[in-house]
């Protein structure tokens, strides 16, 4: 393309930025189905061809007036699929000025940057903005504060890292098994908090208001029966069923069952420990045991010793000690002594092969970086990679005890587990040997974040055979499989990454501030962060406000100050089109 032909289509997107400000989406304060926006049409420019960059054509492709263009090889295994939701797919090349010129950068409102690779997000989002300076970027980073400090000197840019985001869930569905959905609010090292399901009924809030009811469980009640509009001067009844956001916290009982484990009788821990040896072992034991009861009884009649001394003796001939202080004065215990004797060296045979064949399975564990877990109440992480990682960062921080395993550790890992003090057994969470080792008899919960999906599912299989009613969080990336995991299955806490990050990216593209999406009785909400001068659409439901550096929950809008952070649900049924894809539009 020539400089002049450049010039002049700059040239145009500049008369165009005035227009661009009406191209912009009015956000929570307004009705977006009557944007002129929708009649204008919105061009995104999406960078990136796997699964998460065809999840956010898919979202964006279900808001009306949306047109993508995909930037990426032509040849992924996805462009049929992104094809089929109404994209267009152009070869991304190995220049970013002449790609972003073929996809036709000055007829774009947004950029989305979604590859895997932090460093080429920014060049082509900042080539972007080389050549349409008002065009809105979306940027994916894996590094957090790089993102906020690219978000503050960046105009018109948000930032998000899929890791943190989809580990905000995997950890709080972890620790709070009623939970389906995780945020952190209101910075990125705030607490976390979750969107909870509940019976009012189990919370022993049933005939109570709702206003009382959530001073009670401290927490917001966002929805009553799959309503978020509903009759707060209701009394709440047994049967209903909530949606409650509340900050997350590991739960009462499993700190209440370590309390408990904490005055196990040793008898108890005895019995366990037995039960937990090997059937050769115990068979061995049981029989010398007998051995030794019955050259006790039979030695302390016939010579008339007492049971101390007569167990010394049954011991000294047993080992082949022989002191001669104690001898048999009769032909036939003589014989006895013999036997013991020979028993006493075939135990011992026994005792050390099985002995060093213990030794050296443990040290082989040793050297392979397993070893057998003595924590109670811990939370087992099977992966540690991004997003692992991330929720390894949460768990600590809600002082959860972390158990890791991971087959190929980094370095970053090996150094973190020594310095903050979490378990971490380098081997592979699918073999049964090594869940053995993670003691998930008395875990609180296993989450399954590998990149295999069907590895996951071995993972979760194993640990459900070890502790029936622990919490399993499992991360299922294709969707038909994950359907099929739950339906056959019944494991109900299984989350895709891309499918949770998905609806923010594609969100942003409208308006900064989004930080998830839900649904509430079939229908989508997305989790907004909002900063206004004026009251938001009436359909929102207020969550909770930044206020003098805590979070407070929010029954209503009323009181908010204009600089305040205010956290909320929007309701995106009111504007997405399920009944076909936008069509592609060519230039």
């Amino acid at each position: 393309m020539k400089f002049g032909t450049v010039a002049t289509a700059a040239g145009a997107a500049s008369a165009r930025k005035r227009a661009r400000a009406a191209e912009r989406t009015p956000g929570v304060n307004g009705d977006p189905r009557t944007d002129p926006a929708f009649e204008i049409g919105v061009r995104t420019i999406v960078i990136g061809g796997d699964l998460l960059a065809l999840r956010v054509c898919e979202e964006l492709g279900r808001i009306a007036g949306h047109h993508v263009t995909v930037l990426w090889d032509a040849h992924s295994d996805l462009e049929a699929r992104f094809e089929r939701v109404g994209a267009t797919f152009v070869r991304i090349g190995t220049d970013e000025r002449d790609a972003l010129l073929r996809a036709g950068i000055f007829d774009a409102s947004v950029v989305v940057a979604l590859t895997d690779d932090d460093h080429l997000n920014l060049r082509y989002v900042l080539t972007a903005r080389d050549l349409a300076s008002d065009v809105r970027i979306v940027l994916r980073q894996f590094n957090r504060t790089l993102g906020r400090k690219i978000e503050l000197e960046l105009a018109d840019c948000s930032v998000v890292s899929l890791s943190s985001l989809s580990a905000a869930t995997y950890a709080s569905a972890a620790v709070d098994p009623t939970c389906f959905a995780g945020v952190q609010f209101p910075d990125i090292d705030g607490p976390l908090h979750g969107f909870c399901i509940e019976r009012a009924e189990t919370l022993g809030i049933a005939n109570r208001l709702p206003i009382d009811a959530e001073r009670t469980i401290d927490a917001r009640i966002v929805a009553r029966g799959g309503e978020t509009q509903f009759d707060r001067a209701q009394p709440l009844t047994a049967e209903d069923e909530l949606v409650l956001f509340r900050r997350i916290v590991p739960k009462a009982a499993t700190r209440s069952r370590e309390r408990t484990r904490g005055v196990e009788t040793v008898a108890a821990r005895a019995r366990r420990g037995f039960r937990t040896l090997d059937p050769v072992i115990r068979a061995t034991l049981a029989v010398a045991a007998a051995v030794v009861a019955l050259g006790t009884v039979y030695f302390a009649a016939t010579l008339h010793l007492d049971p101390l001394r007569a167990v010394y003796f049954v011991f000294a001939t047993m080992t082949t000690t022989g002191y001669g202080d104690i001898a048999p004065t009769t032909a036939f215990g003589e014989l006895a002594a013999m036997a013991l004797m020979i028993a006493g060296v075939a135990f011992s045979g026994i005792f050390i092969a099985l002995l060093t064949t213990r030794f050296t399975k443990a040290q082989y564990i040793a050297v392979q970086g397993l070893r057998q877990v003595s924590r109670r109440g811990h939370v087992v992480v099977c992966g540690s990679g991004n997003v692992g990682s991330r929720v390894i960062d949460y768990l600590q921080k809600l002082d959860c005890a972390v158990v890791v395993v991971e087959v190929s550790p980094s370095h970053e890992i090996v150094e973190r587990s020594r310095e903050r003090h979490f378990d971490l057994l380098t081997g592979d969470a699918s073999k049964d040997a090594t869940l053995d080792l993670c003691n998930l008899g008395e875990a609180a919960a296993v989450i399954a974040l590998t990149n295999s999906d069907t590895m996951n599912l071995e993972i979760a299989l194993g640990a459900r055979a070890r502790n029936a009613t622990m919490p399993i969080v499992m991360r299922v990336q294709d969707d038909v499989f994950e359907r099929a995991v739950r339906r056959n299955f019944d494991f109900s806490r299984t989350f895709g990454t891309a499918a949770l990050a998905a609806p923010v990216f594609a969100g942003l593209t409208r308006a900064p501030g989004l930080r998830g999406r839900i649904v509430i009785g079939d229908r989508p909400y997305s989790i907004v962060e909002y900063t206004g001068t004026s009251a938001p659409d009436p359909t929102c439901v207020p969550l909770g406000v930044e206020r003098d550096g805590r979070f407070v929950r929010l029954s209503s809008f009323d009181g908010v100050r204009p600089d305040e952070r205010v956290l909320m649900l929007y309701p995106v049924w009111r504007y997405r089109r399920e009944a076909a894809f936008a069509r592609p539009v060519h230039a």
